[in-house]
């Protein structure tokens, strides 16, 4: 691996960096960010804060200063990515980004500046450089304070108010009655926090005492005429450092979030379809560069666990199934591009596209209302993501169909697969093997539920369009 010189030294020439990112010390509120843009030209000064008063009711009694020093490079990285443009199609990105910290010194280590690079050029297709400097300002209130309310000994998991985290919680509930377990929020969307709020409330009515909400929001101020990137891959990234910055004050080692394993691993549907257009924010490989990130600031283990990797979503519904819960998935949001009228949900973008097609393999019925079922017709064209779903599944089955080897088949034609299992299978607690026969039934069980309501989930996308193995399109909705 190449390692820069002097990662701490700052780039004196604008062409050496697209966008500088001056941070003033992170507050609850008055603080800023100076952002340039050199490319353009400009300069702006935005305001931007962080929500973390919440944590004040926690089960550590100090407030370690390096996880303040987290939730600080956890903004800076969400402000810098949501700030700046991002093209597919186009040249990477070049951050420069200043930000005052409490321990520079950790922060600026080769070790941890190696790790973090690595994390974000995976995650953003990006090139990142951080200044870390002595933040000289007072302490925000939680690290003065503690309220030692929080219960001792839950499981801290992310809480997006999805249809994965609500049927993750209720499954863990079912399987561990014993168990309490804390639900970590974040972000800047006034529609996610409803909806983690309006979840996370039935789910407490049918668990009573059994769930603590958590949210620690980040907010821009004075920033309507700067345009935001709304491809943002750096979202998934900055909620598992705030959600590890969360279990480690609960007392915990471990942060868990519940996503399904095909969803997580997210393949390519087409072989065009590599790198940023599909997300990776929770992958197998962010999760374990995650984890030994936390682990190099801390100085000790710290894990971020996937309880669900080798399921599918339709397998992670059925507890939902099995009790007859058809009136919670309509409270959960999984669209990618919601919507500002109503219908929300557009139910045709692929996060859309599984949901509908787990919630009818697994027998559910679907009370949500989309876009392409219950509203107007849609600007964009409705089939794309359904086709390239459609061909990614008939690859997938015809690769099982022709080899008594699916292991060989299955990584020649998806090699990350096998780099997932080299690099992950010790953290997963299993033998490579193991690890191999887990993903090949993953992959199996899928293409079978996509093959049995495939005709259901076709419904409101095909009009005398045929769609075949070979179909190939393109996409930037993945």
């Amino acid at each position: 691996m190449n390692h820069r010189p002097s990662r701490q030294q700052k780039p004196t020439e604008s062409n050496n960096k697209d966008y500088t990112l001056h941070f003033q010390p992170v507050e609850n509120s008055n603080g800023s960010v100076l952002f340039v843009d050199h490319s353009q030209d400009k300069k702006a000064t935005i305001g931007i804060n962080v929500g973390d008063t919440e944590l004040k009711y926690r089960v550590l009694e100090e407030f370690p200063p390096i996880i303040a020093d987290l939730i600080d490079l956890a903004v800076a990285i969400y402000t810098s990515d949501r700030l700046a443009p991002q093209n597919l199609t186009g040249k990477q990105r070049r951050f420069n980004v200043i930000l005052p910290v409490r321990h520079p010194e950790l922060l600026s280590a080769e070790t941890f500046l190696t790790k973090l690079d690595n994390l974000l050029k995976w995650t953003t297709d990006s090139e990142w450089i951080f200044d870390f400097q002595k933040r000289i300002a007072p302490e925000r209130l939680v690290e003065q304070q503690s309220l030692p309310l929080a219960p001792k000994g839950c499981e801290v998991t992310l809480w997006s108010g999805g249809l994965d985290a609500l049927a993750g919680l209720y499954t863990r509930l079912l399987m561990y009655p014993e168990k309490r377990f804390i639900l970590f929020g974040t972000g800047s969307n006034g529609i996610m926090s409803a909806c983690q709020e309006r979840v996370y409330k039935q789910i407490q009515s049918i668990f009573p005492g059994r769930c603590y909400l958590f949210r620690l929001p980040i907010r821009f101020d004075d920033s309507s005429e700067q345009p935001k990137n709304k491809l943002s891959r750096a979202r998934g990234v900055v909620f598992t450092l705030l959600g590890s910055a969360c279990a480690y004050l609960m007392g915990e080692k471990v942060l868990c979030l519940y996503e399904n394993g095909i969803g997580a691993i997210n393949l390519p549907y087409r072989e065009s379809a590599v790198g940023l257009d599909h997300s990776r924010s929770v992958h197998p490989l962010t999760l374990l560069m995650v984890s030994e990130l936390v682990s190099e600031l801390l100085g000790e283990e710290f894990q971020v666990k996937n309880p669900f990797l080798f399921w599918t979503k339709a397998e992670m519904c059925k507890a939902l199934a099995k009790n007859g819960r058809d009136d919670l998935p309509p409270l959960t949001m999984s669209c990618d591009s919601p919507h500002r009228q109503k219908p929300v949900q557009c139910g045709y973008c692929s996060s859309c596209l599984l949901r509908r097609q787990s919630l009818a393999a697994s027998t559910i019925k679907d009370r949500t209302r989309y876009v392409v079922l219950h509203g107007e017709r849609p600007v964009k064209e409705p089939s794309l993501c359904f086709l390239n779903m459609q061909a990614q599944v008939r690859t997938l089955d015809s690769l099982f169909a022709v080899s008594d080897e699916p292991w060989i088949t299955l990584t020649k034609r998806f090699p990350v697969l096998d780099d997932i299992v080299d690099r992950t299978a010790m953290a997963e607690n299993l033998l490579p093997a193991d690890m191999r026969s887990r993903l090949i039934q993953l992959y199996q069980n899928y293409v079978s539920e996509w093959n049995a309501v495939e005709s259901q989930i076709a419904n409101g996308l095909l009009s005398d369009q045929k769609a075949s193995s070979k179909y190939v399109v393109s996409s930037q909705q993945s």
